[in-house]
Parts: C-alpha cells; structure tokens; sequence
C-alpha cells in the first residue's frame, strides 16, 4: 500500500525493494508491537490535505460506468493484530489522492507496457530467502493495485499470498525460481501470464514439465481424448500401431482427462481451452506439454477408433536424439512453409470473400488508388467471412482499411479502462480509446453505404487478444453477423510486464 498510495513512493522517494529488503528479517523476527511499530515508522506522516474526503473524491459516490471499483477492498485493515494507530494510518493512507498525474512505479502512458522503476537483478542466483520473498511481493502487489480483473479469479487473491509464500521461501535454485512464479501467474487466471512461459523469459520449462520426449505424431488436445492428426513423416506411420484419427482416452492406465489435469496445474490460462491449447505441440518451442513426465519413451495407450476401442504401445521420439530432433524440425518446417502460402484475402467463387487474420500482413494491404476497386469487390459480395482463428498480422487491415472501404464510420463497440493514477485499485474509463477507428482530421470517409451482406466470424481457443478487439469490432459492423467456433483465449487487453530477478513476469 506505501508502494502505491504514499505520496513520497508516488513522487520517487521511497524504493519499495530496498525498504522491504532492508525491513523483511526485522518483520519475520518481530513480535506484534515490534511489527506495528516498524510499520508505522515504514508509512511515515500522511498529509492530511490529500485526503479523499478533502479532495471531494469520495468513492461511494463514483459514477459506476466512469470507474471501476470492484478491486478495492481495504476491510483487512481492520485486523486485530494490528494496533489502533496502525489501523488509524493506514486507513488515512488508503484514502489518499494522488493529485500529480504520474506515478513512480505506473506508467505515465496508460498503454505502455512496462511498469516503470523495477530493478532487475540480473546477477541474482536464486538463493536467498528476501529476495525470493521480495519477487512474490513485487508480483502479488502489481496485480493486487494494478491488474483489472482481479475481482474475476477463481481464488481470492489475498488467499493465493497465503499459499504461495511457502512456495517462496524454499526456492533455492532458477527451476524452482521460475516454477514458483508460474504458479502465481496461473492463479490470476488470464491467458496473457502464459508469456511467461516463453524461451525468452522461462530458461528452465524443460526441466518443470520434464519435457524428454515427443510423440511420432501432431495431435489435437480435447477434454477427454489426445486425437492423432498426421504423423510426422510416413515412416512413423508405416511403423506405428496408431493411424490419424484415433482418439487416446486413457495413458498407462490413467483417463486422458486425468492425464492432462495434472499437465495443466501450472499453465497460465483464462480458460481449459487455451490450457488444451498450450497442452499441444507449441511449434516454436518444439515441446508437447501433453506428453510430459513421463517415466519412459513407451506408451500403454487405450485408442478409440469409430467404435472400436483398442490397447496398443506407443513409441516416442527422444528430444535427447540428434536423429529424432530433425525428424520433429523437418515436420516443423514442412508445416510453416505450408502456413505461409495460405492467402490473406481469398475469393471464393463469385459470391465469397475469406479474410485469413493471421495470413494478412502490411505488405499485403490495398494501395489508396486501389481502395474503390477494392471496396466495390467487398460490397458485391454476398458474405464475408473473417477467420480470426490466428493472431492478426496486419491489424491496420481491421482498424483502417476494413471500415472504411465497407462504409462504416467509427463507432464504441467496447469500454477501455485503464489504472486511476488518482487513486491505484481504481479503474477508470478511456473516453475515446474504444473507437475501432482513428478519427484523424481530414482523414477519408468511409466509402458509399454500409455493407449489409452476411458477415460470418470464425473464432477458437488460438482468437487471442488484438484477435479477440477486432471480433468484437466485427461483430458489430452490421445487423447481418454470426459468429461461429469455440471460447476464445480470453486476454483482452493491453499487457503489463514487471521485472522481476532474471526473468519477465507477464
């Protein structure tokens, strides 16, 4: 709270990291009037000019579509432990205002990404107690003031503290570093903390998920079955017991559902769709969450196939294996050359346009001379369908262009809300920033009348953030669009990265 409401942290005059470091073994070794003590002396004098009721910021009275105010809950100052002049400051420090329109540790620019004044730590081995504890509170309190749909969680948050700063505390080495912060970053429940588990920021996923091998096949995550799609050459087809379409529903005995359960305790997710997403080949990285922890490179699978159900052995490569590490990149490559010849824009017949999201990129936009043309070929068009199954590529496509040649002006299709500086716990409306569309003086207006053939929007679990804006936008282009597919990731929203020791937690 001192962190993110004092005026002296709001103004730069007091480094949380090095207060909590320098106060962490006083607190853990302090008796409850030493604690209360050091806390009062922590929080300092509070100027009584800046508080809520002073500065007519009261926040019963907000307007609830202006703000948003479901994150704040202060009721744990009231704790017995604590003493009456402890309650008494940090009840004054909870109704603070911040009047300077800035703040030391939140970015001054509502869409930055980084949250500003983190040290990094680079040199840090892993292996003192403080430090492990000062990353958990550097997380936990970012997302206690700063993350929006804390009020949505599975857990309370104050609950997840609870559990995890055992967690912390036996950390002594990078993989149980990063496995403890993936743990917290799986507790808030949105899919955009599943970054983190990107090579960039996880040195160690393969040590965590005990990825050693790799199955012959491409396969497809589903609630209760693994399904083999293609096999990685067709040597491996010709010599395996299974063929492309067989449904695994049980490993070693174990129920795929129950298989992937214990997979996905420590994938960050929104949803279980994004978390069979994940439990998939991830191409880029080259491992198959689905297929971790395993005791050894055979498999007692229990196949369905049609009606027939079977027990087979299932052999799988070795990521150890030079021979079997090209099969998988040679599969790998095949399959990005064949993504990279899907078209962005594909007519089909006369009466059809696909637009491909995830196949549109800048190079592939109109030219401003070829605008009109282009916008007659939409406009004559009985449907367009917009497959956002894929991140976007070009998404100037969506906010500019699209708009303009279907002849639709801008218009609020969501509410964007970002930190009150004013007030952190807070959340208040962007006015403006929920256009789809740039409204630029002397820009082109939209082309002739709004386009009122079908519009069909094909989404899944890979319809993920900007993926996730321009179907909301689409949605709402005509009276005339239906949207097709399966839950999306559930990660919209600007992303928000704090350093913690070594590492990004996202």
């Amino acid at each position: 709270m001192v962190k993110y409401k004092s005026q002296k942290s709001i103004t730069g005059k007091f480094d949380a990291d090095k207060v909590f470091l320098a106060l962490i073994d006083s607190v853990k070794n302090a008796d409850e009037k030493q604690f209360n003590q050091l806390m009062i002396e922590m929080i300092g004098p509070i100027d009584p000019s800046l508080t809520a009721s002073v500065q007519h910021y009261d926040r019963k009275n907000q307007n609830s579509y202006q703000h948003l105010l479901k994150n704040i809950d202060y009721s744990w100052i009231k704790n017995k432990g604590y003493s009456t002049a402890l309650r008494q400051q940090l009840t004054a420090l909870s109704n603070q205002v911040n009047l300077t329109g800035k703040h030391q540790y939140i970015p001054a620019v509502w869409y930055e990404g980084d949250l500003p004044n983190e040290a990094p730590y680079a040199t840090y081995a892993f292996n003192q107690e403080e430090m492990n504890l000062l990353a958990l509170a550097k997380t936990w309190n970012a997302i206690e003031y700063l993350f929006p749909y804390k009020y949505m969680m599975d857990s309370k948050w104050k609950d997840v503290l609870v559990e995890v700063i055992p967690v912390f505390r036996k950390i002594n080495n990078r993989t149980s570093y990063e496995k403890s912060v993936l743990f917290l970053a799986e507790a808030i429940n949105d899919t955009h903390a599943g970054g983190f588990m990107a090579s960039k920021n996880m040195k160690m996923i393969n040590t965590i998920f005990n990825v050693v091998y790799y199955p012959p096949f491409d396969y497809k995550v589903g609630a209760k079955s693994i399904i083999v799609k293609k096999f990685l050459n067709d040597s491996l087809a010709k010599h395996n017991e299974l063929k492309a379409g067989d449904q695994i529903v049980a490993i070693n005995g174990t129920k795929v559902e129950q298989w992937l359960k214990e997979r996905m305790v420590l994938i960050p997710a929104s949803n279980k769709s994004v978390k069979y997403r994940e439990l998939s080949p991830v191409y880029d990285e080259g491992y198959a969450l689905a297929f971790g922890n395993l005791a050894s490179q055979t498999l007692n699978v229990k196949v369905a196939r049609g009606k027939t159900h079977l027990n087979l052995k299932l052999e799988m490569l070795d990521r150890r294996n030079r021979q079997d590490i090209a099969v998988i990149q040679k599969y790998m490559t095949q399959r990005a050359t064949v993504e990279r010849s899907i078209k962005g824009m594909e007519h089909i017949g006369n009466d059809i346009t696909v637009i491909r999201a995830g196949h549109l990129f800048e190079k592939d936009f109109p030219k401003d001379k070829d605008l009109p043309q282009l916008s007659a070929d939409l406009k004559s068009k009985k449907a367009i369908i917009f497959d956002m199954r894929a991140y976007p590529q070009g998404p100037g496509f969506f906010s500019y262009y699209l708009p303009l040649v279907l002849g639709k002006a801008p218009f609020a299709f969501a509410r964007y809300y970002a930190v009150d500086l004013k007030d952190p716990g807070a959340f208040i409306h962007r006015e403006g920033a929920e256009n789809y569309m740039a409204v630029i003086k002397d820009a082109p207006k939209p082309m002739g009348e709004l386009y009122t053939g079908k519009i069909v929007i094909l989404t899944n679990e890979d319809t993920q953030s900007m993926g996730e804006w321009f179907s909301m936008m689409l949605r709402q282009l005509n009276k005339n669009t239906t949207v097709i597919g399966s839950q999306t990731a559930g990660a919209d929203g600007s992303l928000k990265k704090i350093d913690l020791t070594r590492c990004l937690s996202i």
